[in-house]
């Protein structure tokens, strides 16, 4: 048997500290984990932003282009379509148009652009 001064073990003082180093570690870890799944769920809705605009923008070489906005809804995202004329020299029977998509899904908004070039004599280009 020991004597009572050669007790091993940790005092109460070393527990709280340890405990407490313990906390702060722990509330580090859980905050940089929670701001990493914020930016994983941002980056996925941006991703899925760039499928649909390049989805529209196909849907949009298939069709005559209007001026003006067009507006509607795919995969759960409002978008809006502004075309405009850019005003080049025509002695070649071609208009340029620019396109500017905006997608948008709660907080989220993103816009993208393009040029299209468009016969304007018809069933050329």
């Amino acid at each position: 048997m020991r004597p009572a001064s050669e007790q091993s073990g940790f005092t109460l003082l070393e527990m709280l500290g340890a405990t407490a180093l313990l906390a702060v570690a722990l509330s580090i870890l859980l905050t940089s984990m929670s701001q990493s799944m914020q930016m994983l769920a941002k980056d996925d809705v941006k991703t899925r932003m760039g499928l649909v605009a390049r989805s529209l923008f196909a849907e949009v070489d298939n069709t005559p282009l209007q001026l003006g906005l067009t507006e509607g809804e795919q995969d759960n995202f409002a978008w809006q379509l502004d075309c405009t004329e850019i005003d080049v020299n025509n002695e070649a029977g071609i208009r340029l148009l620019h396109l500017r998509l905006t997608l948008r899904q709660g907080s989220y908004q993103e816009a993208f652009s393009t040029l299209r070039a468009q016969s304007i004599t018809p069933g050329r280009m």
